[in-house]
């Protein structure tokens, strides 16, 4: 599975990328995890519906993940800007966004 735009990194107007590991299935979200864009090899053709299925599925998951992991990058980063710390209530108030860890983690169970 692979990270893109890229690679993981944030571009605000473009998102992210991630793919399956055969790089056969891509998915794009924006900032905040909106899924906006799908990539099919031609190579899916030979799976099954529920297989295709799935694995769109598996890697949208993943990709909506890492879209969400984003708000927290930028929370950090301007907080780390002005000098300060993020307060825990904060992410209380978002319980959808991820940690580094807790997204690495869902992407090896995932992306299998």
């Amino acid at each position: 599975m692979n990270d893109t735009p890229s690679a993981g990194r944030p571009a605000p107007e473009r998102g992210f990328q991630i793919f399956n590991r055969r790089n056969t299935i891509g998915v794009l979200v924006l900032p905040g995890g909106a899924v906006s864009g799908l990539y099919l090899d031609e190579s899916v053709r030979k799976m099954t519906e529920r297989d295709l299925a799935r694995d769109i599925l598996a890697v949208a998951s993943v990709a909506s993940m890492r879209g969400r992991l984003n708000i927290r990058e930028q929370i950090e980063a301007a907080a780390q800007a002005d000098d300060r710390s993020v307060p825990p209530q904060t992410y209380e108030a978002l319980p959808d966004v991820p940690t580094a860890g807790q997204y690495e983690q869902y992407k090896t169970e995932k992306l299998k």
